[in-house]
């Protein structure tokens, strides 16, 4: 069966291939014409354009991924369908399900191979890919503003920041607020007319300490404040808080727990949490619905195939995006929001496959 499963996973690989190429190529082309404008008005060189369009391909062939999975696979059974080699393997007594074995375990190794590609790789990319967007194409200022004002930022231990105005070359803050937060209840908070970062500590002048427990609220004046076991340093004040979506599992992970200290709302976040698991795993899911529809439909040729393809698999993405906003306005669970494409086409392709091995 070695011989079988090669010749099989061949095929996928080889119309897997051309698959990517042409999805990726359609949507750098699409994109192409969307950015344009931004191209021509900042006379932006053909080789920044190349180096964008360069690096943000890992992050295109992931998202076009499944949609070629499906599309290989319908390819790669249509192919020994047309030529009778499936009913050849059926009359030799080999069964469907060890057929299109060797289809899944590529999946799975493909679901593997995002996944990790989403952890390692794609931070670092997304960052040079906006970097490159915003600096060198839109002519931005990316070392930002000199004072950043109204800056709010989640600290470590339950502590929320709200300051009025942060100096970064000076590393000094006025008019400082600092929230600590535990279990969802308010237990302190510490009003600062100053804080300055001195000898690898901020000290705050001039303020009150207030603490709140069932007797109300106690309060005491400082002139200068120190803050035993305060994590934050002038660096976590300087950028502006990094988008979620960014992030990889572990560190969303870890994002999440800070907001849930601070008592802070955390069901989008955790939608897409789950979401970093669920989409690579499409990649399986699409391949058992078209192992399902190419068992069932022998001698479709090459139109059919990407008609199917395409169709089944903007379906996919539409409750992807569907379940991923009943997620985050809290209709759904956050696991059920971002798992309910996988759930709806996961019992699609086992009912096809289903009724496949029933009509064989």
């Amino acid at each position: 069966m070695k011989l079988l499963d090669r010749y099989l996973v061949r095929e996928q690989i080889g119309s897997l291939v051309l698959g990517l190429i042409f999805f990726v190529a359609i949507f750098i082309v699409v994109d192409i014409f969307e950015k344009l404008d931004s191209f021509l008005d900042n006379k932006v060189p053909l080789g920044v354009v190349a180096h964008f369009y360069l690096v943000s391909i890992p992050g295109i062939v992931t998202m076009v991924l499944p949609m070629a999975m499906l599309l290989s696979c319908l390819l790669a059974l249509g192919q020994i369908g047309r030529h009778n080699e499936l009913t050849a393997m059926q009359a030799a007594g080999i069964g469907l399900t060890r057929i299109v074995t060797p289809l899944y375990l590529f999946a799975l190794m493909i679901c593997v191979l995002v996944f990790t590609v989403n952890e390692t790789l794609m931070p670092h990319l997304n960052a040079v890919q906006n970097r490159i967007y915003h600096g060198d194409i839109k002519r931005e200022n990316l070392e930002g503003a000199v004072v950043r004002t109204n800056l709010a930022y989640l600290g470590s231990d339950g502590r929320t920041f709200l300051i009025r105005s942060y100096n970064i070359p000076e590393k000094t803050m006025r008019e400082v607020v600092i929230q600590e937060i535990k279990e969802h209840t308010l237990n302190g908070r510490i009003d600062a007319e100053s804080a300055k970062w001195e000898k690898d500590r901020w000290v705050f002048r001039q303020g009150f300490v207030r603490r709140f427990d069932r007797d109300g609220e106690h309060a005491a004046h400082f002139n200068e404040l120190v803050i035993p076991g305060l994590k934050e340093r002038p660096e976590s004040f300087e950028k502006a808080e990094e988008d979620p979506k960014a992030l990889s599992y572990w560190e969303l992970e870890k994002y999440i727990a800070r907001l849930k200290q601070s008592g802070s709302r955390v069901q989008k976040y955790l939608v897409e949490l789950y979401l970093k698991i669920s989409f690579p795993l499409t990649n399986l899911i699409v391949v058992l619905i078209g192992t399902a529809l190419a068992i069932r439909v022998r001698r479709g040729g090459l139109a059919l195939s990407f008609g199917l393809a395409v169709f089944i698999s903007f379906v996919y993405y539409a409750i992807i995006r569907t379940g991923q906003a009943l997620g985050h306005s809290g209709t759904l669970p956050p696991i059920v929001g971002a798992w309910l494409g996988n759930i709806v086409f996961g019992g699609l392709g086992l009912e096809l496959l289903r009724r496949a091995r029933r009509g064989m």
